[in-house]
């Protein structure tokens, strides 16, 4: 039963990735991974970390979980890489003494010596947990460990560092790639297979060349930092907001790549996308309005970088969005 839900809505994501001009709405976080937290809730899920290791394969080099972060959680560690995706909400992860907080779409991926506690920060909160054994690296992924990419370094540790933190955004692939890894997961009745382990390696291959990691994260004083340009980027240019700030532009800049691992102008980008998609699924503006709205030179412009992330057109997605409502109505 669990498994015939997690493929029902995989099926729906397959058929709609299919059709090139609509693929985006497959990455959407509540329709990609949903069922698949689901799914993990009723076979692996995280009730009691201390007898967490009874119940996994002791034979086995990879297991995912799902977590509800309805409660603060103790601190801890494993004896094997952990992997989290935020799949809904947002959470305050401590590793070390450092402060991460995640929201969706963000990853962090910790060693076996790091010690980590949960804060919860939203009762709605579903986590992702992809437990690696250090045993794999010895095997299928050898090759890829012993590369001189950031991840293949902290798994090998080749590194001082114990975690990387990945703001990832509107990543078309990781909602993809970990789904797909449930999926494999559930397909072969909670067992590690060759198709999770493929898996697997595409979203460790992905992470390693997005360039998108920082190894101190999002703090408290970052959070209110971002906040604050998230709120006013629209409108107001960077030198304004640094000013406001009591930072120069360059030292702020700066600041915010080494504690996100992503450019100012990415932030900016992320932040004009996010609000033109609440426009056009939200309001009647029209689609010419809302990229003035969003800060975009010319509708052409916006046109082309709505186009280039989420594969459709400002249009298209607006009457797909209708079509859904209607459909879950």
């Amino acid at each position: 039963m669990k498994r015939d839900k997690l493929i029902n809505s995989l099926a729906t994501v397959k058929q709609i990735s299919s059709h090139k001009v609509e693929s985006s709405y497959a990455i959407s976080e509540e329709k990609l991974l949903q069922n698949s937290f689901n799914t993990l809730k009723n076979h692996y899920f995280i009730h009691d970390v201390q007898n967490l290791n009874h119940i996994l394969p002791s034979d086995e080099d990879v297991y995912i979980l799902g977590h509800a972060v309805t409660e603060d959680f103790p601190g801890h560690n494993h004896d094997y890489f952990e992997l989290t995706y935020v799949a809904e909400g947002n959470v305050l992860n401590i590793i070390d003494g450092n402060e991460l907080y995640m929201n969706v779409g963000d990853v962090s991926l910790i060693t076996p010596q790091a010690v980590h506690e949960l804060r919860c920060l939203n009762p709605d909160t579903a986590l992702i947990n992809i437990c690696i054994k250090p045993s794999l690296l010895k095997g299928t992924f050898e090759k890829f460990s012993k590369s001189g990419s950031p991840v293949s370094k902290l798994l090998t540790g080749r590194t001082e560092n114990k975690f990387m933190f990945f703001s990832i955004g509107y990543s078309k692939e990781v909602p993809l790639y970990i789904s797909n890894m449930i999926h494999e997961y559930a397909g072969a009745d909670f067992h590690q297979g060759f198709s999770l382990e493929a898996w697997l390696l595409l979203l460790l291959d992905f992470l390693a060349n997005c360039g998108h990691y920082s190894y101190t994260g999002v703090d408290e004083k970052t959070l209110h930092i971002l906040q604050y340009i998230q709120d006013n980027c629209l409108e107001l240019s960077l030198e304004n907001m640094a000013k406001h700030l009591g930072y120069n532009p360059n030292y702020l800049a700066g600041y915010l790549k080494r504690r996100t691992g992503i450019n100012y102008s990415e932030i900016v980008r992320e932040t004009r996308l996010k609000a033109a998609l609440s426009m056009l699924s939200e309001t009647t503006i029209s689609i010419y309005d809302i990229s003035e709205a969003c800060g975009y030179n010319s509708p052409s412009h916006f046109f082309k970088i709505f186009k280039e992330h989420f594969h459709t057109t400002p249009k298209k997605y607006r009457e797909y969005h209708l079509r859904s409502i209607h459909y879950n109505s």
